[in-house]
């Protein structure tokens, strides 16, 4: 099943939880919304974005606000990176998100893999440009801080994509820290729960900046002005929001380690957990008939594993990992 295949068939079954889609359920910071409602200059502006917005976000990375270039969200600065490295060998670990793929075929682009072991942590040996996911979807794995040593010392390059970096349980280290090879793939969409707004950043070298700036003006032009403005008026409260939804999706983790009858990794991040299953098309069927949805883990590569996003309050959790316990693991 692709993953238009599968979004069809959850459509037409309309289950009572939904643990497909990674769509935040916490409501977005007040402040946020405030200064939306706010906001009545719609007029276009540059191409690598607002220079308060890329001040903002300069700021809450600690670089300059040359290496900063607002995007249309996470997908669109992957896009452009890949674009921009389109010449080079590119790698990915397994499992990987889709949308790499998607991007990849639009610009016919190779992309290898690189495999991992049983606790999802892959061996970085050869040279190339990786593309990275951490925290992971769909695992929710975080890499130590020696592996992501290891990876800036193979890498000829990184795109780390870090939409998941603001949901942390147990401590993150980007590849920026490491290396200046680095290019970061940023959002808000997680974070503040508005991935509607497709609002995000990339912070890269200068000369890499300049490069996703030309993509802007050959796709979108310029991000929403509104949305960037919005978001750099309330950048301060960053510290406070990661804070609130890291515990938040924490406890849901725990939850599913001693609820779920399926064994997984226990993710360090992110709001995903990906158990192993003797089907993954079998399970999400079975579990769409029982009024749950959650995604095939051959849409990630590997169809022994099932995705759950964990985008429900507590008490619904419960009742949801009961019917996948039931379709997929036993009853508990």
């Amino acid at each position: 099943m692709d993953f238009a295949e599968v979004l069809t068939r959850i459509k037409e079954a309309s289950p009572k939880h939904r643990l497909d889609i990674g769509d935040p359920d916490l409501p977005p910071p007040p402040e946020l919304l405030e200064a939306l409602r706010k906001e009545e200059d719609f007029r276009y502006g540059p191409a690598e974005g607002l220079l308060e917005f890329r001040e903002a976000v300069a700021s809450a990375f600690g670089v300059e606000p040359g290496e900063v270039v607002a995007v249309a969200g996470g997908r669109h600065g992957l896009a452009a990176l890949m674009w921009v490295f389109r010449g080079r060998r590119l790698l990915t670990p397994m499992p990987y998100y889709p949308g790499y793929f998607d991007i990849a075929g639009v610009f016919e682009l190779g992309l290898g893999l690189v495999e991992t072991d049983g606790g999802w942590m892959p061996k970085f040996a050869e040279r190339g440009v990786y593309v990275v996911n951490y925290p992971n979807n769909p695992t929710g794995v975080v890499l130590p801080r020696e592996k992501v040593r290891e990876l800036v010392d193979v890498a000829e390059f990184v795109i780390s994509d870090e939409i998941y970096r603001d949901i942390v349980f147990d401590g993150f280290t980007s590849p920026m820290e490491l290396s200046s090879s680095v290019a970061v793939v940023y959002s808000f969409s997680k974070v503040f729960s508005v991935p509607g707004l497709r609002i995000g950043a990339v912070i890269a070298p200068r000369d890499v900046a300049r490069e996703v700036a030309k993509f802007n003006r050959a796709t979108v032009n310029v991000p929403p002005t509104p949305t960037q403005r919005a978001v750099a008026s309330v950048v301060d409260i960053l510290p406070r929001r990661r804070a609130e939804v890291s515990e938040a999706y924490r406890r849901r983790a725990e939850l599913a380690a001693g609820w779920l009858k399926l064994e997984f990794v226990r993710p360090g991040g992110a709001f995903y957990v990906f158990p192993r299953v003797a089907d993954d098309v079998s399970c999400f069927e079975t579990a769409l008939a029982a009024g749950v949805s959650l995604l095939p883990g051959s849409l990630y590569g590997d169809p022994r594993h099932v995705r759950l996003a964990l985008v429900e309050d507590e008490e619904r959790l419960k009742e949801a990992f009961t019917a996948v316990n039931a379709a997929c693991g036993g009853p508990r």
